[in-house]
């Protein structure tokens, strides 16, 4: 029960980062520079997300930017989808190593279908997440991260 505690404060804190976030950045600003400085807090919230559950990887590097210099909401976005390609390649990269060391008998035809499709499948979804994001903020996901971290901390107690 402790770890959900911690996931709910992660939820809530989280929520108003994005708030305050928000505050500060205009619906289409028009600064979209990734400097240096974007890119450590980009870096460094992708240690955050890591290291504490129920913080959300994108939203923690999409806020960063946001935070640190790039207040244009869709080239942040853009940027925190495009570090975390990487990673998670290396992650499906690291995990299929693993398999095969391991020696056990996989379907691979049914990995690859698997994986073409959940790369489709994030594609798309990035995709119309950056359309989305250039007439909307990104408030009412705050608010649904308050909803469940205040109903899981309800269920805790």
């Amino acid at each position: 029960m402790l770890t959900a505690y911690y996931v709910a404060w992660a939820l809530v804190l989280g929520a108003l980062v994005m708030f305050w976030a928000e505050h500060k950045t205009g619906l289409n600003d028009a600064e979209t520079a990734i400097t240096w400085k974007v890119a450590v807090a980009v870096g460094l919230a992708q240690v955050v997300a890591a290291v504490f559950p129920g913080t959300s990887r994108s939203a923690a590097t999409i806020f960063a930017a946001m935070m640190f210099g790039t207040r244009n909401r869709g080239a942040a976005t853009e940027f925190a989808f495009l570090v975390g390609i990487p990673t998670m390649y290396a992650a499906s990269g690291y995990a299929l190593l693993k398999e095969l060391n391991a020696g056990t008998d996989e379907n691979w035809a049914a990995f690859a279908v698997g994986f073409i499709a959940s790369t489709v499948t994030a594609f798309i979804a990035v995709k119309w997440l950056l359309k989305y994001i250039q007439t909307h903020r990104f408030t009412g996901f705050a608010w649904y991260r308050i909803a469940l971290g205040g109903a899981l901390l309800l269920l805790v107690d």
